[in-house]
């Protein structure tokens, strides 16, 4: 027997698997009740057949037990190793001091010292992410928002842009600085190299129109800052920002808020993010009326799917491509029949580094000693990291024993802190959120699916060049890679601009060597011991998506002793054998520049 949830929302119904994370469209005329109980797996197949054949035909090409066993046989491991790829951040408070004095903040929070970071230790920082804790990363970030205004130190972040900018061209791999700023302190002169710097993302913190703002967020003699908010945004010529939202007790129309800033000037993408507050006062996470918090997201849904009938895709879009809570569940809903283990990436592919050196788990946590996991100069301490390698939803019984709990991955680490003084126990009323807004996206994402199937389409395409957005491009990787082996140094914004003068990668790829030796040329490799006869460096190149015209790149190359190695942006091992070079190519569509 399976846990089934039945539920409805926006006049969908759905029926959730709970035990395999799949869940299937259910006919409004269908005679099930709704609520929580078990079904068998016959009687699963036989409602998901009559119900929502489309979504059965992909289900049943995987067996239940399959699925199961999927979940049930995770090698932690395996995971750790997988986990070493991908996006790693980096976060640095190059402030602890504010101009402004917003009436939730927490940077006098105990653990919180007031130590300057310096240039050194950004810069041994960066060194430690790159070149020891993540080497084999596809794409770096340094977060610079921290505790404090970026902007009071300006020089020492253009220090730090300029140093990832040198460090991404000895890498051959992209490293993007962002940051969020209250562009209160913006200048002309600070404005124009903002506007004009590509490796920064930049971001502002608002919480809505000028009243909901300024009822939070003022200067230390309590004026609004909403105006000055607005002012800054509209100073920006060629660069959109993301605008950072809290959500507190205080103001939970979510819809509104949405609806109000997506249509402000120069907006790239808004992410709204409940408070972390657990102090007892009106601020506290305790003080939300889940139920009333719950119907504004619904009409959130409804303002989205009547953009997407009008054909505004942008009003979704805002909301999915940032850091919003609401977008990050309706993305892990998209990808059913998955196992998330964890809450976050803090820990892991997430750190922070204070004045000292000293590793933090995570950024909201800088300075607490229960977050510390090591030292940039020391490394990093097994027995202190291992407790963020830990699967929550595996060791905590609410977490168990919740429907959610593979689409979850537990607690925030800092809220569970903050509330429990522990990392995992989770907090009832957050536990009860997220339920009801993973089966409200469940309910939104069939609708779409089954009533708005090009919105739907369109969605899907979006999300997986959304998860594009955490890798350095590979064609970018390919060629400052090759050239390096050449001898020649290349800067990371000139490839990149001269690529995107190219509407083919391939041709661009080409062109943009030619710049530089004058001698690329596109071959068809026939056979393995054409490509070994070479004996030069290549590009080999897989067309991966004949329709879009996508690819994934890699390298040849030889060492001295005559061994060859075979390089991807995340295969990094030397390969010292023909066999085993056999068998990685034989998969490829192979085509080589030389």
């Amino acid at each position: 027997m399976f846990n089934i949830s039945v539920f409805e929302y926006l006049n969908q119904k759905v029926m959730y698997v709970q035990d395999v994370n799949y869940y299937f469209g259910i006919k409004n005329d269908f005679n099930i009740k709704l609520g929580d109980y078990e079904l068998s797996e016959d009687q699963i197949l036989a409602i998901a057949k009559e119900n929502d054949p489309e979504e059965y035909e992909v289900f049943v090409s995987t067996s239940i037990e399959e699925r199961l066993n999927k979940i049930k046989t995770y090698d932690i491991e395996e995971i750790k190793e997988q986990s070493s790829y991908g996006q790693f951040t980096l976060c640095l408070h190059p402030s602890r001091k504010c101009n402004l004095n917003c009436k939730y903040c927490f940077r006098e929070s105990e653990y919180l010292g007031e130590q300057q970071l310096t240039f050194e230790v950004a810069k041994d920082a960066i060194d430690f992410l790159v070149d020891k804790y993540a080497p084999c990363a596809s794409k770096y970030v340094v977060d610079l928002s921290g505790s404090g205004e970026p902007l009071l130190q300006i020089d020492l972040v253009k220090q730090i842009v300029d140093y990832c900018k040198h460090k991404r061209n000895e890498i051959c791999k992209n490293i993007e600085v962002m940051f969020c700023t209250n562009l209160t302190l913006l200048t002309p002169e600070i404005v124009e190299y903002l506007d004009n710097e590509p490796s920064i993302i930049l971001g502002t913190s608002i919480d809505g129109d000028q009243i909901t703002n300024d009822n939070n967020r003022v200067y230390a003699n309590g004026k609004g800052t909403y105006a000055d908010i607005v002012k800054g945004l509209k100073m920006f010529k060629n660069k959109k920002l993301g605008l950072a939202v809290t959500i507190t007790p205080l103001n939970q129309d979510v819809d509104l808020i949405y609806d109000y800033l997506y249509r402000l000037p120069n907006v790239d993408c808004v992410s709204m993010k409940f408070i972390r507050n657990f102090d007892g006062s009106k601020y506290d996470f305790d003080n939300f009326d889940i139920s009333y918090l719950f119907s504004r997201y619904i009409n959130l849904c409804k303002n989205i799917i009547k953009e997407l009938c009008d054909g505004n895709f942008d009003y979704f879009e805002k909301l999915f491509k940032g850091g919003d809570y609401f977008g990050g569940i309706i993305y892990n809903n998209i990808v059913k029949s998955t196992y998330k283990i964890y809450r976050c990436d803090a820990g892991k592919s997430r750190i922070t580094v204070d004045n000292k050196g000293d590793i933090f788990a995570c950024s909201v946590m800088y300075g607490n000693e229960c977050f510390k996991i090591g030292n940039i100069y020391t490394g990093i301490k097994e027995e202190l990291q291992e407790k963020f390698e830990v699967v929550s939803v595996e060791n905590e019984f609410l977490c168990k024993t919740c429907e959610i709990n593979l689409n979850c991955g537990g607690e925030c680490y800092a809220n569970a802190y903050l509330k429990n003084s522990n990392i995992f126990s989770p907090i009832k009323k957050m536990c009860d959120l997220k339920v009801k807004l993973n089966r409200l996206c469940m309910t939104f994402l069939t609708l779409l699916r089954i009533v708005y199937q090009q919105s739907f389409i369109e969605l899907v395409d979006y999300a997986f060049r959304v998860s594009g957005f955490e890798s350095t491009r590979q064609d970018i990787w390919a060629i400052m890679t090759y050239l390096k082996l050449k001898g020649i140094q290349t800067n990371y914004d000139d490839i990149l601009n001269k690529l995107n003068n190219y509407s083919n990668q391939i041709i661009g790829i080409i062109e943009c060597i030619n710049e530089f030796l004058g001698k690329a040329n596109l071959y068809k490799i026939d056979s393995i011991s054409e490509l070994l006869n070479m004996k030069s460096s290549l590009i080999i190149i897989k067309q991966t998506n004949n329709s879009l015209l996508q690819y994934e790149y890699y390298i040849l190359k030889y060492k001295d002793y005559g061994k060859p190695i075979f390089q991807g942006m995340t295969i990094l091992s030397d390969l010292c054998s023909d066999l085993e070079l056999s068998q990685m190519v034989t998969d490829f569509d192979c085509f080589a520049i030389v």
